[in-house]
């Protein structure tokens, strides 16, 4: 039984007013009042909005899970290819190449280094902590390890002279005459000198 023959069965049996009212205010349920519903109607939007946030909040979990994935690995291999085997060997060749050099001027440094002590008199076995990246910086730094090595010695000299009861630089140029044992004190001083 459709609505308009209800109605009609309902005022042949003179039912209220309020209810023949209330029947013609139902509508009946098709795709045009669904719509209309949803449409025009605060409760119809709420209803609406809640199942397509649902639905596309779904859509979203799962191309995550089944798809994300693989195309950040695509873009992430697209933008950083994998190194070719070819491209490998450079690379190591390269660093082989690198290397030598760098040790080649390590080893040049060195002999010109130990070339430099060896002619201001300095210890060659200190020559590879005072090397530096080129032959100007190593150059510094001996003058450096000469001045220094220069200043202890002459400290200690002064030292031994002034424990012995002599001042250094004092006292008359011309040195006395050579007394019995004075050998062995010169063969001392000569020893610290």
């Amino acid at each position: 039984m459709d609505l308009e023959k209800l109605i009609a069965f309902l005022k042949e049996k003179e039912a209220g007013e309020d209810l023949i009212g209330f029947v013609q205010g139902l509508k009946p349920v098709s795709t045009d009042t669904v719509k209309d519903f949803v449409e025009n109607t605060d409760e119809g939007k709420k209803l609406l909005q809640s199942l397509t946030d649902a639905k596309v909040t779904k859509g979203i979990e799962t191309f995550k899970t089944n798809n994300l994935q693989k195309i950040l690995d695509d873009e992430i291999a697209k933008r950083f290819p994998p190194e070719t085997e070819e491209a490998k060997k450079l690379r190591e060749l390269e660093k082989r190449i690198n290397d030598q050099q760098a040790e080649i001027k390590k080893k040049d440094l060195l002999t010109a280094a130990i070339k430099k002590a060896t002619e201001k008199g300095l210890p060659v076995s200190l020559i590879d902590r005072f090397l530096g990246d080129d032959e100007e910086t190593t150059e510094k730094n001996l003058s450096a390890l000469e001045e220094e090595l220069k200043k202890a010695v002459e400290t200690q000299v002064e030292l031994k002279f002034k424990a012995g009861g002599r001042e250094p630089g004092a006292g008359s140029p011309t040195p006395p005459a050579p007394r019995e044992g004075s050998s062995e004190l010169v063969k001392e001083l000569q020893k610290l000198v």
